[in-house]
C-alpha cells in the first residue's frame, strides 16, 4: 500500500512554523478522500537526519514530504539533538534517497529556496517538487493540502502539482509561481514553473490529438486554409486516440509564441500561440513541415529552393563532392522531424555561413528553418543558402511578421 511519510523540522533558532496544522490538514485530506483506505500516512516531527534515515528504513515510503526551513545553497534545516539547526546539503540527501528510489516515487520539499536540493534529488527520484524562492507559510500549507487532495484522488503527480498551484490562485494567495516541478534524470530532467495557461493548453492539445487528422485545422493559427495541406501531409495514416497529455516544459520564443514539450504516447515538441485567452497551434512548425514532402525531395530532388525545418549541428563529414573543400565549406548535420538525416554544406565566408556557424558553435543541435538547394546528384547533400528563422516558426508570405523571431 502506498505510504506518505511527512517529516518536519522547526529548529529553535529559526522562525516558528505552523507545521502541526499542515500535518493535520494533510491527514484530513486523506480522510475526505474516497481512496482513504488506499494510503497510509506516517509522520516524524522535530526530525534529525538520523530520525529521517530510520523513518525511510521503517516505512519505505512512496512519497516523502518535508516541511520546514530551507536555506538555498545552505541546505535544508533539520534539527540537531538539542533542537537547533543542522543544515544538510543537497548531495548527501540525494545519496540517501538513492537507496530508496525503487519504492520512493516523489519527494516534496515544502521549504523556502529548496529548488537547489530538488535539482540534486531529481537525479535519483522520478518526481520532485521544490520552491524557487521564499514561500508564505499559509501558501505553503494550502499548496500541500491541494497537492495531496489530488494525489489521494488518484491523479498523477504533475496534475497534483498544477492543482496545488491553482488552489493558491483560486484563493488569491501569493506565491503560485514559486513551486517548481521536476522529473527525474532518466526522463531527461525538466523544471516546470506553474503557468495558469498549462491546464488550458493540455485541454486543447488533448482535443487536438483526439481529433481526426482532416479536422485538425480548427486548432491551428492558419485555420481552414490549412485543411488541404494537413490532409496531404497525413495521407492515409491511421489516427489513434490518446488518454492523456502533459506539458512538461515551456519556452517562450516571442511575445506570443511558445515552444512546449509534451508527453502523451511519446515526448514531442509543439509550437503554440497564446494571444489573450486564445491558444492556437502553429501546426507547420509543430510537424516540422517542408515546402515539399521530405521523402519526395530525397527521392526526386528539386530544381527550386526548398524550405527545410531541421535540427542542425556542426559536423565533420565531407562527401565526395565536397572532399578537400573543408577550407571553403562547413559540414552541417541536418535531421528532420521524422528523423531523416541529411548532410548540408554552407560557404564558410558567406554571411549565411558565418551566422549559421556562430549559432551552432555552442555544440548543441538547434531547431532552425533553412533554405536549401540541390547542387549535386545526391539530394541528401544540399547547399544551405539562407537562414529563414532561428526556430521552426517561419511565415513564407510575411518574413517581416512580428511573430517571426
Amino acid at each position: 500500500m502506498p505510504t506518505l511519510l511527512i517529516v518536519s523540522a522547526s529548529p529553535l533558532d529559526q522562525d516558528r512554523l505552523r507545521l502541526g496544522a499542515e500535518f493535520r490538514d494533510i491527514r484530513q485530506a486523506l480522510q475526505r478522500s474516497r481512496n482513504r483506505e488506499n494510503w497510509i500516512i506516517e509522520s516524524n516531527e522535530a526530525v534529525t537526519v538520523d530520525d529521517f534515515r530510520r523513518a525511510l528504513l521503517d516505512f519505505h515510503p512512496t512519497v516523502v514530504h518535508f516541511s520546514g526551513h530551507g536555506g538555498g545553497s545552505g541546505g535544508l534545516c533539520f534539527e540537531d539533538l538539542n533542537g537547533y539547526t543542522n543544515s544538510i546539503d543537497a548531495s548527501p540527501l540525494a545519496k540517501l534517497f538513492h537507496h530508496f528510489k525503487d519504492e520512493l516515487k516523489c519527494v516534496v520539499l515544502n521549504a523556502c529556496y529548496s529548488k537547489i536540493q530538488a535539482e540534486e534529488i531529481q537525479k535519483e527520484i522520478d518526481y520532485v517538487v521544490g520552491m524557487s524562492a521564499a514561500v508564505d507559510d499559509d501558501s505553503a500549507s494550502k499548496f500541500a493540502v491541494a497537492f495531496y487532495d489530488a494525489v489521494f484522488a488518484g491523479t498523477d503527480f504533475r496534475t497534483a502539482f498544477d492543482l496545488g498551484c491553482t488552489a493558491l490562485d483560486l484563493n488569491k494567495m501569493p506565491d503560485a509561481d514559486v513551486p517548481v516541478f521536476m522529473t527525474g534524470s532518466h526522463f531527461a530532467p525538466k523544471v516546470l514553473s506553474y503557468s495558469a495557461h498549462i491546464p488550458e493548453i493540455e485541454r486543447i492539445l488533448y482535443s487536438y490529438f483526439n481529433t481526426p487528422f482532416y479536422d485538425r485545422a480548427i486548432f491551428t493559427t492558419t485555420g481552414e486554409r490549412l485543411r488541404p495541406i494537413i490532409e496531404k501531409y497525413y495521407g492515409e495514416r491511421m489516427h489513434r486516440n490518446i488518454e492523456k497529455v502533459h506539458v512538461i516544459n515551456m519556452k517562450q520564443i516571442s511575445n506570443e509564441i511558445w515552444c512546449i514539450e509534451v508527453a502523451n504516447t511519446e515526448i514531442r515538441f509543439m509550437y503554440i500561440r497564446i494571444r489573450g485567452r486564445s491558444i492556437l497551434i502553429e501546426w507547420e512548425a509543430s510537424v516540422g513541415l517542408w515546402s515539399i514532402p521530405i521523402k519526395t525531395y530525397l527521392a526526386l530532388g528539386s530544381k527550386k529552393p526548398v524550405i527545410a525545418r531541421v535540427e542542425a549541428e556542426l559536423d565533420t563529414y565531407y562527401n565526395f563532392d565536397f572532399r578537400n573543400q573543408e577550407q571553403y565549406f562547413q559540414s552541417i548535420s541536418l535531421c528532420t522531424q521524422d528523423r531523416q538525416s541529411l548532410h548540408g554544406y554552407v560557404e564558410r565566408q558567406s554571411e549565411v555561413g558565418k551566422e549559421l556557424i556562430d549559432t551552432l558553435s555552442d555544440g548543441n543541435n538547434h531547431k532552425i528553418t533553412l533554405e536549401i538547394r540541390q547542387v549535386t546528384k545526391q539530394t541528401d547533400m544540399p547547399l544551405i543558402t539562407k537562414i529563414l528563422s532561428q526556430t521552426w516558426i517561419y511565415f513564407p508570405s510575411d518574413e517581416n511578421s512580428s511573430d517571426n523571431p
